[in-house]
């Protein structure tokens, strides 16, 4: 199976069925933040659930598969390659934080969101990037503009986590392991990024030799 740019009915479907157990995962991850955190405002709640990477990139692996699935099938080989891969690269890295990670496994509905958020979304969208999205015309250097956004994502969490003291992982927690420390685990989490964008850029020049012109 390739991408041949005329979306099938099938293709869609999936696109939407995906992006609807991203949402339900979303919202149930969400709303245990909210119960864990309590005692905090509504808003600032959703400041931290906003902190952590792995909400922000299974929202945009939602929004990446509606927007494919309301796109019409002649549209969409009109789509450069660009966006869909980055977003690929970062819930790569989703994936393979949490299955390096040494925390001991949740239970209940918390095991439930985290399988969801960091297992099945990451492949799910992966395998959907793989098998039907177009490919061809990614640069040499696009992983590197890639790494704006957790470039972003890192001035923003230390930026909240200045004013209210919440960082959403230990690896950046300035109050703990000082910034020194914290600048040396932000190198090793781009090379990360760097090594799972090239990944994604790799694969997709060799599919892209079997997509049409």
């Amino acid at each position: 199976m390739i991408a041949t740019g005329m979306t099938t009915r099938s293709e869609r479907l999936a696109a939407i069925v995906l992006a609807c157990i991203g949402l339900l995962a979303l919202g149930l991850q969400y709303y245990l933040r909210l119960r864990e955190a309590q005692g905090v405002s509504w808003g600032l709640g959703t400041l931290r659930y906003l902190s952590y990477f792995t909400a922000q990139a299974n929202i945009l692996v939602v929004l990446m598969l509606l927007a494919f699935a309301l796109r019409s099938k002649i549209e969409e080989w009109t789509v450069h390659p660009f966006e869909r891969s980055a977003i690929a690269s970062y819930i790569a890295v989703v994936a393979a934080v949490h299955l390096c990670s040494p925390s001991p496994p949740a239970q209940g509905a918390q095991w439930l969101a985290d399988a969801l958020l960091h297992c099945l979304m990451p492949l799910g969208y992966l395998a959907f990037w793989l098998f039907v999205m177009r490919k061809a015309g990614l640069r040499w250097y696009d992983p590197l503009l890639w790494m704006i956004y957790p470039a972003f994502f890192l001035v923003f969490v230390l930026v909240h986590g200045r004013f209210t003291g919440f960082y959403p992982y230990p690896f950046i927690d300035v109050t703990t392991i000082g910034y020194g420390r914290m600048m040396l685990n932000a190198l090793a989490e781009a090379a990360g990024f760097l090594l799972a964008g090239y990944a994604v850029l790799i694969a997709s020049r060799l599919l892209a030799k079997r997509e049409p012109v």
